[in-house]
């Protein structure tokens, strides 16, 4: 019997796909920061969690398009994906956001376009 005060291993970190999607997660994450603090938007603005909500849908509906179209995206190219997701769920709501502060990839602004016409 296992004893619940012990820690146990990470069964699931052993896992390469699991590991793969946790660098995508940091990557999404380190952006989205990224983002955040050059919009010099306080980290408990309470617009955050809505927008977060709706960028996170966005970035997975684009994520199944590009699976769809065999374009396999690296952990730094899903984190781009995601922000530029959030960035247009902002602009939508009346935040500036620059389009030189985002990740220049032709091939992210492509797919964001499909899902964002």
């Amino acid at each position: 019997m296992k004893n619940p005060s012990v820690p146990q291993a990470d069964e699931w970190g052993r896992d390469p796909s699991v590991r793969a999607m946790r660098r995508v997660f940091a990557a999404m994450e380190a952006a989205q920061n990224d983002l955040i603090a050059t919009l010099s938007i306080p980290p408990l603005d309470q617009r955050l969690r809505r927008w977060r909500e709706r960028a996170l849908a966005a970035f997975e509906a684009s994520w199944a398009r590009s699976a769809r179209a065999a374009m396999d995206l690296s952990e730094s190219e899903a984190g781009a994906l995601y922000v530029h997701c959030l960035a247009r769920i902002m602009s939508r709501e009346g935040v500036e956001v620059p389009s030189e502060i985002l990740p220049q990839s032709e091939r992210i602004k492509r797919i964001v376009r499909e899902v964002f016409p």
